[in-house]
């Protein structure tokens, strides 16, 4: 009985707000440190475009860390203590070697994870795409390879996300699709996608993505089952550009989602929250981390998460995962 009590209390607390403390990762190789490429580091780069961990993902009380550049992958409790951590390269295989021109030549870039979940919400093991060979990676929690999928099909991986059912949702953007995967790794669907991020929710796996409409000069946030067939579609009265979607509370009959200012990009972009019938519910500025894929993140549409960086000064300052206040 006082062990039920103990925990209940425990549940009471966390669910109260935020036990988390920030993460802060120094820029660097090695154990406890994010790998990066920028000018400062390879004055030879042409392409101006930084790396450094481009995704982060919450489940229960730890923060997930994706090393991109560095090929591994970070545990942290919600003290920001670091827990674990390891690599996804083969045993042998550096993240990248230099060339001649003394250019780095990345091996692997790791664009996002997505957890599979277990039944009371613990990760019990990682989907990991890699847009350098364009193949996904599933890792245990403690570091295991448990599978790896690469198709010919793919043509540049960037988002991913894992049903409740265990289907694999992959975005490609070199082909405009989402790819739907089952849990042995078999492409089942594929839905048409415009790089405006998605959403699954529900038990029954229901994909949430934004389309254009050119008539109306609008988006339209559209759900789509399983088998690819719409089952709802609502213009939303905000005007976007660049819009991405993050997530779906249905128990909210809400969703939230980002964008540059319409009057052009300052260094912020602005995250709305908009109910599903369309209409805006609130909107506020969000400092907008340059290079990352994932920024925003959260635990059951709640305690809500953003990375923190600035690939171009690294390795000065630090990659940061800080809480953030909803609108």
């Amino acid at each position: 009985m006082k062990n039920s009590l103990c925990l209940l209390a425990s549940f009471l607390i966390f669910s109260a707000g935020t036990l988390f403390a920030d993460v802060s990762i120094p820029y660097g190789e090695g154990a406890g440190k994010v790998d990066f490429t920028n000018n400062k580091r390879f004055p030879e780069l042409e392409d101006p475009l930084p790396y450094g961990p481009m995704s982060f993902r919450l489940v229960e009380d730890k923060i997930w860390v994706a090393d991109s550049v560095g090929g591994k992958l970070m545990q942290y409790d919600n003290k920001g203590k670091l827990i674990s951590e390891f690599s996804v390269m083969p045993e042998g295989t550096k993240p990248y070697t230099i060339d001649e021109y003394k250019l780095p030549l990345l091996n692997i870039l790791i664009e996002d994870i997505a957890p599979v979940k277990g039944e009371y919400g613990e990760a019990k093991a990682w989907w990991i795409a890699d847009s350098v060979e364009n193949k996904l990676l599933k890792y245990s929690v403690d570091g295991k390879k448990l599978a790896e999928i690469k198709n010919p099909e793919f043509g540049q991986l960037h988002r991913i996300e894992v049903g409740n059912s265990g289907h694999l949702f992959v975005g490609d953007m070199a082909k405009n699709l989402i790819f739907i995967l089952d849990s042995e790794g078999k492409v089942i669907n594929r839905i048409n996608w415009e790089w405006s991020g998605f959403a699954v929710s529900g038990k029954d796996d229901v994909l949430y993505r934004l389309m254009w409409d050119g008539e109306a000069q609008r988006n339209i946030l559209v759900a789509t089952n399983m088998e690819g067939k719409v089952v709802s579609s609502k213009m939303l009265e905000v005007e976007m550009f660049d819009p991405k979607l993050w997530w779906v509370d249905e128990s909210k009959k809400e969703c939230v989602i980002t964008y540059t200012p319409l009057d052009g990009f300052k260094e912020n972009f602005i995250l709305v929250r908009v109910g599903l019938d369309g209409k805006l519910i609130s909107s506020v500025e969000l400092p907008a981390p340059v290079a990352m894929n994932r920024i925003i993140d959260n635990i059951d549409y709640s305690d809500v998460f953003v990375g923190k960086c600035n690939f171009t000064s690294a390795p000065e300052g630090k990659f940061e995962v800080v809480p953030f206040k909803m609108p």
